[in-house]
């Protein structure tokens, strides 16, 4: 871990990324969640983002890339939209992770303020995200939520819930973001193979997406059987750990530190059927599960 520049520190020594969302931040109207003083002013902005990026997507796949709006062109957008989410996000959260020491359930207080700034602009960055995601979700579906969603919202729904509580704790947000991180670390190749196992679908035969899909699906299957295998059970537990210290008993009370320990294990035993779908595929190599006819049911038919 580096040093934790101090509060005194000139602006010159804080990290570029830091700066960057630490200025976006603070350059935002200040609203707060009605008789609250919970800012959502960048959560607001985020979302509407994210819808303007949905937007420019959907017309790149439904009018360059291929012919028309229909469920498989709308998916891929709603795919590169979240690609863009972890872009943003990854190399951000890094260097934030980077500059305090690594405890999960340390207050944020006392911490110098541009590094304040920075997690809660990310923390509502991402809420963001998951707020615009599940308005999308509804809207593409006719204003229903569709059976094959409901795993996706309630991963939003405890995720809003578990980064606005360290906000409202100032309290164990690093916990969130280490979570965050590797979570969102695969998120590009896993969408990069959503998109690429439609596109082989609508694509003439011997494009460029048939040519990279088999490399797209091992690369996705290495990395995410690798972090739903080893990283995100490592993070569970050390996170379980430093929650259940003394000192994370007192930032973190125990009635909010053993639903957070619940919601964050139910995440990764629920990721256990896509898990070993990967080890498969890399147990597979270049012969591609998802292939050219691959059937992904009457939801999405052409």
């Amino acid at each position: 871990m580096c040093k934790p520049p101090t509060m005194k520190e000139s602006k010159e020594t804080v990290p570029g990324l830091m700066k960057f969302w630490g200025g976006v931040y603070n350059f935002l109207p200040k609203i707060y969640f009605p008789g609250t003083d919970l800012a959502i002013g960048m959560t607001l902005v985020s979302s509407m983002f994210f819808a303007l990026m949905r937007t420019i997507y959907e017309y790149l796949y439904t009018e360059v890339l291929f012919d028309g709006a229909n469920p498989k062109t709308l998916y891929m957008a709603s795919c590169n939209t979240s690609m863009t989410h972890s872009l943003l996000l990854v190399p951000s959260l890094w260097q934030v992770l980077r500059n305090q020491p690594y405890k999960p359930a340390a207050s944020i207080v006392g911490t110098p303020k541009f590094y304040q700034d920075a997690v809660h602009a990310l923390l509502q960055f991402c809420t963001g995200y998951m707020v615009y995601d599940f308005v999308f979700l509804l809207k593409n579906n006719g204003w229903a939520v569709h059976p094959d969603d409901v795993a996706f919202i309630g991963h939003h729904f405890v995720t809003i819930m578990y980064m606005t509580q360290t906000r409202v704790l100032k309290a164990g947000h690093i916990s969130a973001m280490t979570l965050m991180w590797s979570g969102e670390f695969t998120n590009p190749m896993q969408n990069s193979h959503c998109i690429s196992r439609f596109a082989i679908q609508l694509a003439q035969s011997g494009s460029f997406w048939h040519m990279a899909h088999p490399y797209i699906e091992l690369i996705y299957a290495t990395f995410y059987s690798f972090f739903r295998s080893v990283v995100g059970p490592l993070q569970i537990v050390h996170i379980t750990y430093d929650l259940l210290t003394k000192e994370g008993r007192k930032n973190i009370p125990l009635y909010i530190a053993i639903p957070w320990i619940i919601m964050i294990n139910g995440i990764i035993i629920g990721s256990i059927p896509w898990t070993k779908e990967a080890i498969d595929m890399v147990k597979d190599g270049l012969h591609v599960t998802y292939h050219e006819t691959y059937d992904y049911g009457e939801r999405y038919e052409l």
